[in-house]
């Protein structure tokens, strides 16, 4: 993920990337007991024939008395398979934004909150953004990052040792550090042993490729729950590049403001309770959602000159990709507050949004036994469009941590853009391409979910008497 420049496109492919890398390590512990039962059994049988005819029964006679013994031995296995955690942290992706990096003669890499809050001009036209008033000068990325237990200290509690797949620290728009394969070192000090936890970690990571940096940091961490983190961090990164024709040092003292998503945190003792017997707070814990959808736009976003009747049927499509849907205390928890790191709506050719975090609101009905879920939903995303989204969401699970979705929705904002650099978007007005921000519509569409981990109420941790009740 080491680049200058960020799109959604390239943001998921390198997620996608980082997913496979980190799932390269070992997630799963599996213990199995081989038993052998050994069954001894013999068989007696007796059998007394009396010769005919009269008999002296006082004088004593050899018995007529024959036994018969067989002796049978039989064998049995038997496996009992148990599986555990066998890692203290899973990540998916993790962005901090930066806030007293930057160099005194370098500009704000102008991405906003957690580094995802790009302008839309920006990342759709490449266009610079219109406010120059920022407060973040730079970021911080991490994709597939995961810890294991560290043993080192005679079995001292909370240390662990991880390997981050993708890293890159960009104080402002002039530097960047950059790591793939990033060690690193931590101990944590739970403030709270609850779900969700709250830790202080201190931390010391190390780059060698493609660029050799350390990177010293403190950090307050809330979570996880649902795989969602909130994160503060204090750090000062130091290094330089193996390959650079310069040997310019570069120098990031930070602190920042930061949040994971698909970021799950195990505590030691949870390392030896069998998988089955872990907690969930989520209804929904998700990769990727995608979803082809016929709109009332004119336009397609597959056919942008073809207008009306000669549009074509499919008009667009809407994504959501790391997802999480956190139960809440309410209606049986069966309301959920979700969020998602990209939310994509795109309806048409002029009728689209890009929500990054967004908060969404379900209510989940499964009306039968089995694990066909409808679920009614209300989103409200806030940059870098801002619109509200809502609809109905039916769910048919098809295969492990895969299901068929069917959803009608209605979508209404502001896109966030009015001018667009690319000829294939908007209308033609005085020499110039312009699109009305704002947008509204009602759509009808059938997709998937994949890598998709979907629970049902009694796979929730809650109103079963636990102590954090």
């Amino acid at each position: 993920m080491s680049v200058t420049r960020f799109t959604s496109s390239p943001l998921l492919i390198l997620a996608l990337l980082a997913l496979v890398a980190s799932g390269c390590g070992t997630i799963t512990r599996v213990e199995r007991d081989v038993y052998t039962t050994t069954t001894l059994d013999t068989v007696v049988t007796q059998r007394v024939t009396n010769p005919p005819g009269e008999r002296d029964n006082g004088v004593i006679a050899p018995s007529s008395r024959v036994e018969n013994r067989v002796r049978t031995v039989g064998y049995a296995d038997s496996i009992s398979v148990r599986e555990y955690p066998n890692f203290i942290r899973w990540c998916l992706f993790e962005g901090v934004s930066l806030v007293g990096s930057a160099d005194a003669n370098s500009e704000s890499t102008k991405t906003g909150l957690f580094g995802l809050y790009r302008d839309i001009n920006d990342v759709l036209f490449g266009e610079d953004p219109q406010d120059t008033s920022f407060i973040f000068d730079g970021y911080m990325f991490r994709m597939g990052l995961m810890e294991w237990k560290l043993d080192w200290f005679d079995h001292a509690p909370d240390w662990s040792w991880g390997v981050t797949a993708f890293e890159i620290i960009r104080p402002d728009n002039d530097n960047i550090l950059t790591g793939a394969g990033v060690l690193s070192v931590n101990k944590r000090f739970y403030l709270r042993s609850k779900i969700p936890y709250v830790t202080i970690r201190p931390s010391v990571s190390l780059s060698l490729l493609p660029t050799q940096y350390v990177n010293p940091s403190v950090s307050a961490e809330i979570g996880s729950i649902g795989g969602v983190n909130l994160r503060a961090y204090v750090g000062y990164a130091f290094g330089s590049a193996l390959f650079s024709s310069t040997s310019e040092f570069i120098t990031v003292p930070y602190a920042g403001l930061g949040v994971s998503v698909m970021d799950f945190l195990n505590r030691e003792e949870e390392l030896d309770t069998e998988w089955k017997y872990h907690e969930h707070s989520a209804w929904d814990v998700g990769l990727i959602e995608l979803t082809f959808v016929g709109s009332e736009a004119d336009r397609s976003i597959f056919a942008t000159r073809r207008s009306g009747a000669d549009a074509p049927m499919i008009k667009g499509v809407t994504g959501r990709f790391a997802i999480a849907d956190i139960a809440l205390p309410f209606l049986d928890y069966r309301l959920s507050l979700g969020t998602s790191l990209i939310n994509t709506v795109l309806l048409g050719s002029t009728e689209y949004g890009i929500g990054v975090l967004p908060l969404r609101l379900t209510y989940h009905w499964m009306p039968f036994t089995s694990s066909f879920r409808v679920e009614p939903f209300a989103e409200v995303n806030f940059a870098p469009s801002s619109f509200v989204h809502a609809g109905v969401r039916m769910s048919f699970p098809v295969a492990d941590q895969m299901s068929i979705t069917f959803v009608a929705g209605w979508a209404n904002g502001n896109t966030g853009s009015r001018v667009a650099g690319l000829e294939e978007f908007g209308f033609s007005i005085d020499q110039r391409r312009l699109v009305d921000p704002h947008f509204g519509a009602i759509y009808l569409g059938i997709g998937a979910s994949l890598f998709d981990q979907l629970f049902t109420r009694k796979d929730l941790r809650y109103g079963k008497g636990y102590p954090h009740e």
